[in-house]
Protein backbone atom coordinates (compact mmCIF):
# COMPACT_ATOMS: atom_id res chain seq x y z
CA UNK A 1 0.00 0.00 0.00
CA UNK A 2 1.45 3.37 -1.06
CA UNK A 3 0.65 6.36 1.12
CA UNK A 4 1.55 9.85 -0.07
CA UNK A 5 0.66 13.22 1.48
CA UNK A 6 -0.93 15.83 -0.76
CA UNK A 7 -1.33 19.55 -0.32
CA UNK A 8 -4.48 21.58 -0.82
CA UNK A 9 -5.13 25.24 -0.08
CA UNK A 10 -8.16 27.07 1.20
CA UNK A 11 -8.63 30.33 -0.72
CA UNK A 12 -11.48 32.67 0.19
CA UNK A 13 -13.19 29.85 2.05
CA UNK A 14 -12.98 27.20 -0.70
CA UNK A 15 -10.44 24.43 -1.19
CA UNK A 16 -8.28 24.30 -4.30
CA UNK A 17 -7.27 20.73 -5.12
CA UNK A 18 -3.68 19.59 -5.72
CA UNK A 19 -4.39 19.21 -9.46
CA UNK A 20 -5.72 22.76 -9.70
CA UNK A 21 -2.76 24.12 -7.78
CA UNK A 22 -0.29 22.21 -9.97
CA UNK A 23 -1.84 23.84 -13.06
CA UNK A 24 -1.67 27.30 -11.50
CA UNK A 25 1.98 26.78 -10.51
CA UNK A 26 2.88 25.46 -13.98
CA UNK A 27 1.35 28.52 -15.63
CA UNK A 28 3.27 30.75 -13.25
CA UNK A 29 6.54 29.01 -14.08
CA UNK A 30 6.07 28.89 -17.86
CA UNK A 31 4.01 32.01 -18.54
CA UNK A 32 1.95 30.03 -21.02
CA UNK A 33 -1.10 27.79 -20.90
CA UNK A 34 0.27 25.73 -23.80
CA UNK A 35 3.66 25.23 -22.15
CA UNK A 36 2.01 24.46 -18.81
CA UNK A 37 -0.05 21.79 -20.55
CA UNK A 38 3.04 20.28 -22.14
CA UNK A 39 4.77 20.22 -18.77
CA UNK A 40 1.81 18.49 -17.11
CA UNK A 41 0.81 16.28 -20.04
CA UNK A 42 -2.51 18.09 -20.51
CA UNK A 43 -4.14 19.58 -23.58
CA UNK A 44 -4.34 23.38 -23.65
CA UNK A 45 -8.19 23.36 -23.46
CA UNK A 46 -7.95 21.21 -20.32
CA UNK A 47 -5.52 23.70 -18.75
CA UNK A 48 -7.89 26.54 -19.67
CA UNK A 49 -10.78 24.68 -18.04
CA UNK A 50 -8.77 24.14 -14.87
CA UNK A 51 -7.90 27.82 -14.70
CA UNK A 52 -11.52 28.84 -15.18
CA UNK A 53 -12.55 26.49 -12.38
CA UNK A 54 -9.86 27.91 -10.09
CA UNK A 55 -10.95 31.53 -10.61
CA UNK A 56 -14.60 30.62 -10.23
CA UNK A 57 -13.97 28.81 -6.96
CA UNK A 58 -11.63 31.46 -5.56
CA UNK A 59 -14.01 34.26 -6.63
CA UNK A 60 -11.09 36.48 -7.57
CA UNK A 61 -8.97 37.23 -10.63
CA UNK A 62 -5.83 35.11 -10.52
CA UNK A 63 -4.61 35.35 -14.12
CA UNK A 64 -4.19 37.80 -16.96
CA UNK A 65 -4.06 36.49 -20.52
CA UNK A 66 -2.70 38.41 -23.50
CA UNK A 67 -1.28 37.67 -26.94
CA UNK A 68 2.12 36.98 -25.44
CA UNK A 69 0.99 34.52 -22.77
CA UNK A 70 -0.63 34.12 -19.37
CA UNK A 71 0.70 35.66 -16.18
CA UNK A 72 -0.57 35.51 -12.63
CA UNK A 73 -1.99 38.54 -10.88
CA UNK A 74 -0.60 39.48 -7.47
CA UNK A 75 -3.33 37.39 -5.85
CA UNK A 76 -2.50 34.48 -8.14
CA UNK A 77 1.19 34.75 -7.28
CA UNK A 78 0.35 34.62 -3.57
CA UNK A 79 -1.55 31.37 -4.07
CA UNK A 80 1.22 29.84 -6.22
CA UNK A 81 3.98 30.85 -3.80
CA UNK A 82 2.05 29.55 -0.80
CA UNK A 83 1.55 26.23 -2.55
CA UNK A 84 5.22 26.06 -3.50
CA UNK A 85 6.26 26.80 0.10
CA UNK A 86 4.04 24.00 1.39
CA UNK A 87 5.52 21.57 -1.12
CA UNK A 88 9.03 22.46 0.02
CA UNK A 89 8.12 21.93 3.64
CA UNK A 90 6.68 18.50 2.87
CA UNK A 91 10.07 17.48 1.42
CA UNK A 92 11.67 17.69 4.86
CA UNK A 93 11.04 13.96 5.33
CA UNK A 94 11.80 12.26 8.61
CA UNK A 95 13.50 15.20 10.28
CA UNK A 96 12.03 16.92 13.32
CA UNK A 97 10.67 20.24 12.11
CA UNK A 98 10.93 23.07 14.63
CA UNK A 99 9.41 26.52 14.28
CA UNK A 100 10.41 29.69 16.09
CA UNK A 101 10.61 33.45 15.56
CA UNK A 102 13.45 35.97 15.52
CA UNK A 103 12.97 36.34 19.29
CA UNK A 104 14.02 32.75 20.02
CA UNK A 105 16.08 32.17 16.87
CA UNK A 106 19.45 32.47 18.62
CA UNK A 107 18.34 30.10 21.37
CA UNK A 108 17.41 27.41 18.83
CA UNK A 109 20.48 27.98 16.68
CA UNK A 110 22.76 27.70 19.68
CA UNK A 111 21.24 24.41 20.82
CA UNK A 112 20.97 22.82 17.38
CA UNK A 113 24.35 23.96 16.10
CA UNK A 114 26.08 22.47 19.11
CA UNK A 115 24.18 19.24 19.48
CA UNK A 116 22.56 18.31 16.17
CA UNK A 117 25.57 16.69 14.53
CA UNK A 118 23.41 14.23 12.58
CA UNK A 119 21.13 16.99 11.20
CA UNK A 120 17.95 15.44 12.55
CA UNK A 121 16.27 18.81 12.98
CA UNK A 122 15.06 21.45 10.52
CA UNK A 123 14.51 24.97 11.83
CA UNK A 124 11.93 27.27 10.22
CA UNK A 125 11.74 30.90 11.30
CA UNK A 126 8.55 32.90 10.93
CA UNK A 127 6.03 34.43 13.35
CA UNK A 128 3.79 32.70 15.89
CA UNK A 129 0.67 32.90 13.73
CA UNK A 130 2.27 31.31 10.67
CA UNK A 131 4.12 28.70 12.71
CA UNK A 132 0.89 27.70 14.43
CA UNK A 133 -0.86 27.22 11.08
CA UNK A 134 1.89 24.88 9.95
CA UNK A 135 1.86 23.11 13.32
CA UNK A 136 -1.89 22.53 13.18
CA UNK A 137 -1.52 21.27 9.61
CA UNK A 138 0.92 18.66 10.89
CA UNK A 139 3.97 20.19 9.17
CA UNK A 140 5.81 21.07 12.38
CA UNK A 141 6.71 18.88 15.32
CA UNK A 142 7.63 21.66 17.76
CA UNK A 143 6.82 25.37 17.89
CA UNK A 144 8.62 27.65 20.33
CA UNK A 145 6.13 30.44 20.98
CA UNK A 146 6.83 34.08 21.75
CA UNK A 147 3.28 34.51 23.00
CA UNK A 148 2.36 31.86 25.61
CA UNK A 149 -1.32 32.76 25.27
CA UNK A 150 -1.45 30.79 22.03
CA UNK A 151 -0.64 27.57 23.88
CA UNK A 152 -3.21 28.27 26.59
CA UNK A 153 -5.90 28.83 23.96
CA UNK A 154 -5.44 25.41 22.33
CA UNK A 155 -7.48 22.46 23.53
CA UNK A 156 -5.52 19.54 24.96
CA UNK A 157 -2.19 20.95 23.78
CA UNK A 158 1.16 19.57 24.88
CA UNK A 159 3.57 22.29 25.90
CA UNK A 160 6.45 22.90 28.26
CA UNK A 161 8.16 25.99 29.60
CA UNK A 162 11.64 26.40 28.13
CA UNK A 163 12.41 29.90 29.36
CA UNK A 164 11.05 33.34 30.15
CA UNK A 165 11.41 36.85 28.81
CA UNK A 166 10.28 40.40 29.54
CA UNK A 167 8.79 43.13 27.40
CA UNK A 168 10.21 46.62 27.15
CA UNK A 169 7.52 49.26 26.86
CA UNK A 170 8.53 52.36 24.92
CA UNK A 171 5.81 54.94 25.55
CA UNK A 172 5.63 57.79 23.04
CA UNK A 173 1.94 58.50 23.36
CA UNK A 174 -1.34 56.73 22.66
CA UNK A 175 -0.42 55.66 19.12
CA UNK A 176 1.22 52.21 18.92
CA UNK A 177 2.85 50.03 16.29
CA UNK A 178 2.40 46.28 16.77
CA UNK A 179 5.56 44.22 16.26
CA UNK A 180 4.97 40.89 14.51
CA UNK A 181 7.17 39.14 17.09
CA UNK A 182 7.04 38.81 20.85
CA UNK A 183 4.23 38.60 23.39
CA UNK A 184 2.47 41.69 22.09
CA UNK A 185 -0.91 40.73 23.52
CA UNK A 186 0.53 40.67 27.01
CA UNK A 187 1.71 44.25 26.56
CA UNK A 188 -1.60 45.50 25.22
CA UNK A 189 -3.57 43.63 27.87
CA UNK A 190 -1.44 45.37 30.48
CA UNK A 191 -2.46 48.73 29.01
CA UNK A 192 -6.11 47.68 29.14
CA UNK A 193 -5.76 46.51 32.74
CA UNK A 194 -4.25 49.87 33.65
CA UNK A 195 -7.13 51.67 31.98
CA UNK A 196 -4.85 53.41 29.45
CA UNK A 197 -6.31 54.38 26.10
CA UNK A 198 -4.30 53.47 23.01
CA UNK A 199 -4.67 52.91 19.29
CA UNK A 200 -2.68 50.47 17.16
CA UNK A 201 -1.67 52.48 14.10
CA UNK A 202 -0.01 49.64 12.20
CA UNK A 203 2.02 46.43 12.23
CA UNK A 204 5.67 45.90 11.29
CA UNK A 205 8.28 43.18 10.99
CA UNK A 206 11.15 45.67 11.03
CA UNK A 207 12.72 46.37 14.40
CA UNK A 208 14.80 49.35 13.17
CA UNK A 209 11.82 51.09 11.56
CA UNK A 210 9.76 50.54 14.68
CA UNK A 211 12.46 52.05 16.88
CA UNK A 212 12.82 55.03 14.51
CA UNK A 213 9.07 55.67 14.39
CA UNK A 214 7.28 58.22 16.54
CA UNK A 215 4.94 55.52 17.82
CA UNK A 216 4.90 53.61 21.08
CA UNK A 217 5.71 49.89 21.05
CA UNK A 218 6.56 46.73 22.97
CA UNK A 219 9.62 44.61 22.22
CA UNK A 220 11.13 41.59 23.91
CA UNK A 221 14.05 42.52 26.16
CA UNK A 222 16.16 39.58 24.92
CA UNK A 223 15.83 40.70 21.30
CA UNK A 224 16.60 44.33 22.10
CA UNK A 225 19.73 43.35 24.03
CA UNK A 226 20.88 41.02 21.27
CA UNK A 227 20.51 43.83 18.73
CA UNK A 228 22.46 46.24 20.96
CA UNK A 229 19.50 48.52 21.62
CA UNK A 230 19.38 50.51 24.83
CA UNK A 231 15.73 51.24 25.38
CA UNK A 232 14.28 52.74 28.54
CA UNK A 233 11.06 51.01 29.54
CA UNK A 234 8.14 53.15 30.71
CA UNK A 235 6.76 50.12 32.54
CA UNK A 236 8.70 47.91 34.93
CA UNK A 237 9.68 44.95 32.71
CA UNK A 238 9.02 42.62 35.63
CA UNK A 239 5.34 43.46 35.24
CA UNK A 240 5.58 42.28 31.62
CA UNK A 241 7.46 39.05 32.30
CA UNK A 242 6.10 35.98 30.48
CA UNK A 243 6.95 32.37 29.78
CA UNK A 244 8.48 31.01 26.59
CA UNK A 245 6.60 27.82 25.78
CA UNK A 246 7.37 24.97 23.40
CA UNK A 247 4.31 23.37 21.83
CA UNK A 248 4.66 19.81 20.55
CA UNK A 249 2.56 17.00 19.09
CA UNK A 250 4.21 13.88 20.51
CA UNK A 251 6.85 13.37 23.21
CA UNK A 252 9.08 11.31 20.91
CA UNK A 253 12.74 11.04 21.96
CA UNK A 254 14.01 13.78 19.62
CA UNK A 255 11.40 16.20 20.95
CA UNK A 256 12.08 15.38 24.61
CA UNK A 257 15.81 15.83 24.01
CA UNK A 258 15.29 19.20 22.34
CA UNK A 259 13.06 20.48 25.15
CA UNK A 260 15.60 19.42 27.76
CA UNK A 261 18.44 21.15 25.94
CA UNK A 262 16.41 24.33 25.47
CA UNK A 263 15.73 24.48 29.21
CA UNK A 264 19.40 23.90 30.00
CA UNK A 265 20.47 26.59 27.53
CA UNK A 266 18.20 29.19 29.10
CA UNK A 267 19.35 28.32 32.61
CA UNK A 268 23.00 28.72 31.61
CA UNK A 269 22.49 32.35 30.52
Amino acid sequence: MLLEPVVSLRVNGVVLTPHQLEVLLAVHRTGSQRKAGEQLGLATPVVHRYLSQIERKAKTRLLTTSSIGTVLTEEGKKVAMEYLALLERMKLGDSVVVGCTIVTEELLLSVLSRLDAEAKYDLLISDDERNLKDYEAGMMDVVVLDDPLFAYELDEANFEEVGEDRLIHVDRGSGYVRFRYGAQRIGFRHLEAMGKSFKVEGTTRSLPSMVRSNLSFFVNESLALRKGLRLASSTDPNLLMHKILALYHEPKPEVVWLLRELRKERLSH
